[in-house]
């Protein structure tokens, strides 16, 4: 991987972690929110590998699924994940809502399977 891609993993890979520690003290709507900024960072990776570059996460995610998704590279299940998280952490963020412990965990586990799936696509 480039550099630049590998900066990116690093990121997922931190918010990977962020993602459990926050789960275990007891902050699964944050642990979410974590868990989505993972999925965003490896997908900022895989887009990097293909000198592709977006400005939004809107535009991370059209680009991603062009790219990976639609191309049949990786598995669409992978960006309805991704979806999920986005939302957990936007009502998290911004409403009142968010993921539960419960919720928390299979988007943790989600996540990790999406970094791995990058990981395994470039490695």
């Amino acid at each position: 991987m480039s550099p630049r891609s590998e900066e990116f993993l690093d990121g997922a890979r931190r918010k990977l972690e962020a993602a459990r520690v926050m789960l275990d003290a007891g902050l699964s709507r944050d642990a979410a929110g974590a868990a989505y900024y993972a999925m965003l960072n490896a997908a900022r990776a895989a887009l990097s590998e293909e000198n592709l570059y977006a400005k939004t996460h809107h535009g991370v995610w059209t680009q991603f699924s062009a790219a990976f998704v639609k191309t049949g590279r990786l598995d669409a299940q992978l960006t309805t994940y991704a979806e999920r998280a986005r939302e957990a952490r936007e009502e998290a963020d911004y409403g009142v809502g968010g993921a539960n412990a419960e919720e928390a965990e299979t988007m943790i586990a989600h996540a990790e399977g999406f970094v791995a799936a990058v990981e395994a696509l470039f490695a």
